[in-house]
């Protein structure tokens, strides 16, 4: 370790709202670097990237244009991950336009794309699933169940892939289901079940008692029980209605759980896995009167917004040629490549998993082999738990796929599932199962599945997304005194819960707010991603990849009249970058100034930062580097909205030390209200002034370091 000669820079983020950079300084804060207490190591060059994700047509046409991409580079983080925005729609994934149906004649059926290389692929679609169950979806949510869409020749179809051909399990262990929310708590004596082929040879319809004011997929007390008349040992499919009891329960949800495939076909063209799983034309839940005459408590429609919500287990990815939207579409691969947006280096690749087929997945990586493209991580599923889907299932279909994976390239690195994590507890929705141990979350369950399939070599990385908040309209100060501790304690929750020790930790993609915020365009929104990327590395995660990176333009933020949108970069008429953003600014200041912009290791070490006077701790977080150009970096959040405070910076060599203050000549960068002011005006909201941190010399030694009210400041020296 080098001495004190050695440079330091000092790192400073405080939140830029109304307070001016001559804010009365109420406190001086002594900020030490602890030079004894390493906390992990690093090549930010690797470790810091960004998501790439798919856009509707007129987006993902126009992102990839030579400005765009110089722009794209010169934030300098040079890892990339590549979203898969058609498992969040619920669709297959056509990652090749060109490709074998497996019912050619109909063009229709399972999709394998051609893995042969041939005209280069620019875009890549998303095609809807006519076989759909569930209601809503995490895309544009523009589809629909098939299960009360008022059709009985349409139907809902369970994965074939779940059915013991291919699970090699016993049947019982991935029993399908259906969940109906009624939208209130009423009676319930009847079900009208319109079942179509394959349909289920036993099953049970239950309701639920307990709390009834909470969606069944948030977890609310209660459990569910068998109606009267609703256990079905002897089903024949067709339509069956069903009295379940003289007494009505007066419920919210009804569940539908079915076994024992009938294995009778849906189409008649040969393909075995018509045969597998369970189909579901129509569903009808309510009350039978005292005339014989039914009423029905779902509503019935072709729109998510007709319908009573529908949760299934999972979907058949059997689809057509016309089921192609045109406002799911990826990157293709060549575009992706061509651009050289990844810098040369590796970029993680996406393999859909519920609603594709291990043939595709397969014949995916055969293609990026045969082009030679850097590709040695593979990224097995997109929130598989915000789907709602059992661990188990997952577990099944990812042992599948990552066989048919291996079979191309036994070397590649197989991870995911890219979780929610605020799923990760087993939903109400799921039949109940015991299970192994006390592991009994989301996590523990997957993990024990593929423990128990001997399959643990093939889960080489753990990743998940980081959307911390669901309040986009209310203060940001709140949430960002938060959300160190709860990105720690999400971490944490998930090693307990039974994520392997010692597998890496990948945050694929991550930002303020899943949805649009006027905070993500906002010195706020900038501080959050800076502290985000510094807490992640300090806690072992191997990599992080900030969402946003692409030119876009505003989105309306729901519940408030404000727009904003995970942005570095906004848009003119053209889908050139008209604007830069704090984001933009933020990411430079870690990637070329806290980070040595040349690369190589860093080493992150614990820090300490002084109480209030009163005792209370300040509002402020310590993050410090030591860079391979032999400097110290110590990064300080301010998240102080009014106060400007001053940090006189020091490092201590170990615990028997006194600590030394630092001196220069000292180079300091500076990013705040002074640099940046956003106009809200709509769609049309833009930047009235957006300039680059200032760059000028720091006070040396003891003299304090002034730092605005929320803002970034980088200083340098030794």
């Amino acid at each position: 370790m080098r001495s004190l000669t050695t440079a330091l820079v000092v790192v400073v983020v405080a939140l830029p709202f109304a307070a001016s950079r001559h804010a009365s300084r109420n406190v001086v804060v002594p900020v030490t670097i602890l030079a004894d207490q390493p906390l992990s190591s690093f090549r930010p060059d690797q470790a810091w990237g960004k998501a790439l994700d798919g856009h509707e047509y007129s987006e993902t046409a126009t992102e990839y244009t030579p400005g765009n991409i110089q722009a794209m580079r010169s934030t300098r983080l040079a890892s990339t991950s590549y979203r898969l925005r058609t498992e969040l729609a619920i669709e297959a994934w056509h990652w090749n336009p060109v490709g074998s149906w497996s019912d050619p004649a109909g063009r229709q059926g399972y999709w394998t794309s051609s893995a042969k290389p041939g005209a280069p692929i620019l875009l890549s679609y998303g095609y809807r699933l006519p076989r759909r169950g569930r209601t809503l979806d995490d895309g544009d949510n523009d589809g629909y169940s098939r299960i009360d869409d008022g059709d009985t020749v349409s139907f809902w179809k369970s994965n074939p892939y779940l059915d013991p051909r291919y699970t090699h399990d016993p049947e019982q262990d991935h029993r399908q289901w259906v969940v109906v929310d009624l939208g209130t708590a009423q009676a319930v004596t009847t079900a009208i079940i319109a079942w179509g082929n394959p349909f289920p040879r036993r099953y049970t319809i239950e309701y639920w008692t307990g709390d009834q004011s909470l969606p069944i997929d948030r977890n609310p007390d209660g459990n569910w029980s068998a109606f009267p008349r609703g256990n079905i040992i002897a089903a024949r499919g067709g339509t069956a209605t069903l009295s379940l009891g003289e007494t009505a329960p007066v419920t919210r949800f009804v569940r539908l759980t079915m076994q024992e495939s009938s294995h009778t076909a849906t189409g008649g063209n040969g393909d075995p896995r018509d045969s597998l799983g369970f189909a579901l034309r129509e569903l009808s839940i309510g009350t039978t009167d005292s005339q014989g005459a039914f009423h029905d408590a779902m509503h019935h429609a072709m729109t998510a917004a007709g319908q009573s919500e529908v949760f299934a287990s999972s979907t058949d990815p059997w689809h057509r040629a016309g089921d192609l939207d045109s406002n799911v579409v990826q990157p293709g691969f060549d575009r992706l490549f061509a651009s050289k947006i990844n810098d040369g280096r590796p970029v993680m690749i996406p393999v859909g998993v519920l609603f594709d087929t291990p043939a595709n997945a397969a014949a995916e990586l055969q293609y990026l082999r045969a082009r030679h493209y850097p590709v040695t991580q593979m990224e097995l599923g997109e929130e598989p738990d915000g789907q709602r889907v059992t661990s188990e299932d997952f577990a099944a279909l990812y042992h599948q796929f990552a066989a048919a994976l291996r079979r191309v390239d036994a070397k590649v690195e197989l991870g995911g599932p890219s979780l929610q994590t605020s799923y990760n507890d087993p939903l109400n929705l799921w039949p109940t199962r015991t299970a192994r141990g006390h592991r009994n979350t989301w996590m523990g369950r997957f993990v024990d599945a593929l423990e128990t399939r001997h399959q643990l070599a093939d889960f080489a990385f753990f990743s998940f997304e980081w959307y911390p908040f669901e309040d986009v309209c209310g203060p940001p100060a709140p949430h960002l005194a938060e959300a160190p501790t709860k990105l720690v304690e999400a971490i944490g929750r998930l090693r307990q819960s039974g994520l392997p020790k010692g597998i890496p930790v990948v945050i694929t993609e991550f930002g303020y707010s899943a949805y649009a915020s006027p905070v993500e365009i906002d010195l706020a929104g900038a501080l959050f991603n800076v502290e985000t990327v510094a807490n992640a590395s300090a806690h072992g995660v191997t990599a992080i990849y900030a969402f946003g990176v692409e030119p876009t333009d505003l989105m309306q933020a729901p519940g408030c009249a404000a727009w904003g949108n995970l942005a570095y970069f906004l848009t003119d008429d053209r889908g050139e970058v008209r604007d830069t953003m704090p984001a933009y600014y933020a990411a430079r200041l870690l990637t070329a100034a806290w980070a040595d912009s040349l690369g190589g290791p860093h080493r992150q070490f614990a820090t300490a930062v002084a109480a209030e006077p009163s005792g209370r701790p300040l509002p402020i977080g310590a993050y410090a580097l030591k860079r391979p150009d032999g400097r110290w970096s110590l990064l300080l959040v301010n998240r102080d909205s009014a106060r400007t405070i001053d940090v006189v910076p020091s490092l201590r060599l170990n615990d028997r030390s006194a600590t030394r203050p630092l001196f220069g000549p000292l180079e300091m960068w500076q990013y705040s209200s002074a640099e940046y002011h956003f106009h809200q005006d709509g769609a049309s909201g833009r930047p009235t002034r957006s300039q680059p941190p200032r760059h000028e010399s720091a006070p040396e030694g003891r003299t304090p370091i002034s730092l605005p009210p929320m803002s970034i400041t980088v200083v340098v020296g030794r």
